[in-house]
């Protein structure tokens, strides 16, 4: 431990620390700590304490241990069991955090890579179920580790690696349309459009045990008349003919974080020379400048920072 916070609130820090017995001095610090700074904190703390104990003692261990237990799931707690994992996964790296034990890095690549995992287990889940019951044409028992052929895109922070404690997820999910045959297309898409309101219902509904991710679909092509999910070669289609400057410079941070991650590979190779333009025009530098202008605009970063009024997250300085 490189530091340790002061406690705001001292009545929840001397809670807290009464609800972790045990704990070697300065671990106790940090709990009564975090605690008496962060509500949010305080309730984990006080819900998982006969697993914080050990977990504080090797937060390594106790990370790849969270792991492993949502790999196991079973499909009927999936829900329930991704949402204690985050709790605790959001446990662990903030005590890491504060305590200056684990770097930036290291914070929010824990907190992306549970994503992926999260992400993962609930598409295979929905996959899973439309192979089950026939409605995925062609897809066996063997298929529902690739997803039958679809993948999940991660974009923004997630797909960059930066989560932080309070990050939605930006999603883009595709299917490869090569797998089917034209006969079999329709029923596909079907079956994957149901598939990726499942997950994002996994991952996204609030229930009394909270939300696993805050999940946004709207970063595909045209999402006011598409579905959810897109077959590859529309999608390469829409990039190609119609594509936007914005989302040329969403595809940056985009990696494939679930499903069939080989055919997502193929498929942001295709689209390299949408996002890496070999030549630029003055229209699409204008373009670029315009949107940057915009978004000074709208952020307020023409202005100077004051102490009341001024946006912490999305004013000038914040995380946007």
């Amino acid at each position: 431990m490189t530091r340790c916070p002061r406690p705001h609130d001292p009545d929840a820090a001397e809670e807290a620390r009464g609800q972790v017995p045990g704990l070697a001095p300065e671990l106790a610090d940090l709990v009564a700590g975090a605690a008496g700074c962060s509500p949010y904190l305080a309730g984990l703390i006080a819900r998982e304490a006969g697993w914080l104990a050990e977990a504080l003692g090797d937060p390594e261990a106790a990370r790849a241990g969270l792991m492993a237990e949502v790999r196991g799931l079973e499909d009927g707690a999936l829900g329930s069991g991704l949402r204690a994992a985050k709790g605790r996964i959001a446990l662990l790296a903030g005590l890491a955090d504060l305590a200056g034990v684990w770097p930036l890095e290291e914070v929010t690549g824990t907190l992306t890579e549970f994503a992926d995992l999260a992400c993962q287990r609930a598409l295979t889940e929905a996959v899973g179920r439309e192979i089950r019951r026939g409605k995925l044409p062609g897809q066996s028992e063997d298929d529902i580790e690739t997803a039958g052929g679809m993948v999940v895109l991660a974009m923004g922070k997630m797909g960059a690696g930066e989560l932080n404690y309070s990050s939605d997820i930006d999603l883009i999910c595709l299917f490869d349309e090569t797998r089917f045959g034209p006969e079999e297309f329709l029923d596909a898409r079907a079956s994957f459009v149901r598939a990726t309101r499942r997950m994002s219902a996994t991952l996204n509904d609030r229930t009394a045990e909270g939300y696993v991710f805050r999940t946004d679909l709207r970063l595909r092509p045209d999402p006011s008349v598409t579905p959810v999910c897109l077959a590859m070669a529309a999608a390469e289609a829409y990039y190609e003919s119609l594509g936007r400057t914005w989302e040329r410079a969403a595809y940056i941070k985009a990696r494939p974080c679930a499903g069939d991650l080989a055919a997502g590979e193929r498929f942001l190779a295709t689209l390299k020379p949408f996002v890496w333009r070999r030549h630029l025009d003055f229209a699409a530098i204008e373009d670029a400048h315009n949107m940057r202008l915009r978004i000074r605009e709208a952020k307020g970063f023409g202005r100077g920072i004051g102490q009341f009024g001024h946006n912490m997250k999305l004013g000038r300085g914040g995380i946007r």
